[in-house]
């Protein structure tokens, strides 16, 4: 119940309050939990935002909610159910009945645009896609994935995408490949074609290895070299024990007294 709401609040301008009877105790507290909870992630996907330009565009890494997106279009896939299933509740009963009456139409159909129901966006875009256990199969079918929405939002004019994470929960698809060719085909897109988009990748909060890879592949330059990279404060505390004694304390204390829990190394 709180996070259906959390999710109306950030597409709607509303208020929400929750009444509890005085003696129902419990129920308070695990309200007051869930919220409190919700505002720790909520100040985690804000700090763990990772961008790159890619000629006219920009890539950007976030954990969060798809569902909460700002962006032209939200991208679901009609073959992963939770993913679907979670994207038509949140949007309402009007994407619903749309999709529906669309699949019923063509069941075959590679893509299926709605309109955004309750969502923040312009249009959401589901399309056909399966998991595959040969690696070739699998990274061919991420590249026309991905190039069947690239297609679809010039034809649109939209600006502007939010993708999840395909393949890396349920399906227990290879990280490292669906990742790696993920990054790899959005940037290819964006610089042969010169293109002004915004590309989300949107990742879910408990899929801290997905976010570490997708970050790794965004910034890593076409040799092959990440010319920066993403730490945690702990990491980076305790690989400078390779340090020389005096930096080492001087950059300590400077890490200590910082708010931030990641940091931006560059290498130079």
């Amino acid at each position: 119940m709180v996070e259906k709401a959390h999710r109306l609040l950030a597409v709607h301008p509303i208020s929400v309050s929750f009444i509890i009877q005085p003696e129902r105790t419990n129920i308070y507290d695990e309200f007051q939990k869930r919220i409190s909870l919700l505002k720790q992630q909520q100040q985690s996907s804000e700090m763990k935002t990772v961008s790159a330009k890619i000629g006219k565009g920009t890539i950007e890494v976030e954990m969060g909610d798809i569902t909460t997106q700002k962006v032209d279009v939200i991208i679901g896939s009609s073959s992963s159910q939770i993913l679907k299933d979670t994207i038509i509740r949140t949007a309402g009963e009007e994407v619903k009945t749309a999709y529906d009456n669309e699949y019923k139409s063509n069941p075959k159909s590679t893509l299926i645009s709605t309109l955004p129901g309750r969502l923040a966006c312009k249009r959401i875009f589901f399309l056909q896609w399966k998991p595959d256990k040969d690696e070739a199969v699998l990274r061919q079918s991420i590249i026309d994935f991905v190039w069947t929405v690239i297609q679809n939002v010039i034809s649109h004019n939209y600006t502007s995408i939010a993708f999840p994470a395909i393949g890396c929960g349920k399906h227990g698809c290879s990280v490292d490949i669906v990742v790696k060719t993920m990054a790899k085909e959005i940037k290819n897109q964006l610089s042969m074609r010169n293109l002004p988009l915004k590309v989300k990748f949107v990742v879910q909060l408990e899929q801290q290895n997905v976010y570490d890879e997708f970050c790794k592949q965004v910034l890593i330059t076409p040799a092959g070299k990440a010319t920066f990279f993403l730490i945690s404060k702990v990491q980076l505390i305790r690989n400078l024990s390779t340090l020389h004694f005096f930096f080492r304390h001087t950059f300590l204390d400077s890490i200590f007294n910082a708010d931030y829990e990641y940091f931006l190394i560059f290498s130079i």
